[in-house]
């Protein structure tokens, strides 16, 4: 299998969300003082005195499920930890030392499969280079800003980062979509989550439930006061409702794009005996197909 450029499922609107958040008055102050009192030593010291690393030698039937993402998502194998919490939920902190936590509560309510799809939503955040900016959203968002110095961070910017944070779920989505070979597994997760029971989510019809997710974008779409109601419902929020993922998941993977995606992703590497040495520009490895080396474009 082939590793994925996060380019090519990056949600347009992310890409738009974070241009925005970081126009936005006094974005930059409030990441000079994060950045001053942000330590990944702390994030590190936390996680190795108050979880469970999980390795190929401490609950290998979990970490088995780790190192084909990160080949798929092409990123380095974060740090990888079990926290105990009843809470189904799994996070992505830090910067040059990324780590990704999964709680008990979302082991125990999930198959093989579903994790798979979360552990590879949380890559997601890794390869988009999100985490840096979700670590210091997070925090902004839980602590009001007060532990930046209380007036540096607006409500403008506060509501800035929940939309951003929302926007970034998309993309996430998507790599998770990826890794498991399409939406029906990200679905269940987003079924799962609002059920919060293993056992109902088996009795679930997910096509009923995608059609619950189309009412609601009718109801959403019918007037502007529904949509005035709905954003003032999920602005304080840095996921997007459940349903609503588990549609727009559904319908980028009936798409051309994701058809491109995993047919590359897939795609037999045949190079021929003469393009054994790679690139005369560059030197790294070509297919027989290519007319120009696609790392730095010369001609073959």
């Amino acid at each position: 299998m082939r590793s994925i450029d996060p380019r090519d499922y990056y949600h347009p609107n992310d890409r738009k969300a974070l241009q925005e958040l970081q126009q936005i008055p006094g974005f930059s102050i409030a990441l000079k003082a994060f950045m001053k009192m942000f330590s990944e030593n702390m994030i590190q010291g936390v996680n190795m005195s108050n979880k469970v690393r999980i390795t190929e030698n401490q609950l290998p039937e979990l970490y088995r499920l780790l190192p084909p993402i990160c080949e798929v998502l092409g990123i380095d194998e974060p740090e990888f930890y079990l926290e105990l919490n009843p809470v189904a939920n799994a996070y992505t902190v830090g910067d040059s030392i990324i780590s990704i936590t999964v709680t008990s509560g979302l082991i125990e309510l999930m198959n093989e499969k579903q994790l798979t799809a979360v552990l590879a939503h949380e890559c997601g955040h890794i390869a988009c280079r999100h985490v840096l900016y979700h670590t210091m959203g997070n925090m902004i968002l839980s602590v009001g800003g007060g532990i930046l110095g209380g007036n540096l961070v607006s409500a403008g910017l506060q509501l800035a980062f929940f939309h951003w944070q929302r926007c970034s779920e998309l993309s996430c989505d998507r790599a998770a979509a990826i890794c498991v070979d399409g939406y029906e597994t990200v679905a269940e997760v987003m079924a799962l989550l609002a059920s919060g029971s293993a056992e109902l989510a088996k009795k679930i019809d997910m096509e009923l439930y995608m059609k619950q997710a189309g009412e609601y974008r009718e109801f959403m779409n019918g007037s502007g006061w529904n949509k005035l109601l709905q954003y003032y419902a999920v602005m304080n929020q840095n996921h997007p409702f459940l349903s609503v993922r588990a549609l727009e998941i559904r319908e980028w993977c009936e798409s051309s794009s994701f058809k491109k995606i995993m047919d590359y992703k897939y795609e037999r590497q045949e190079v021929s005996e003469d393009q054994n040495r790679g690139c005369p520009g560059c030197g790294r490895g070509i297919e027989k197909d290519w007319k120009f080396c696609r790392h730095c474009g010369h001609k073959l």
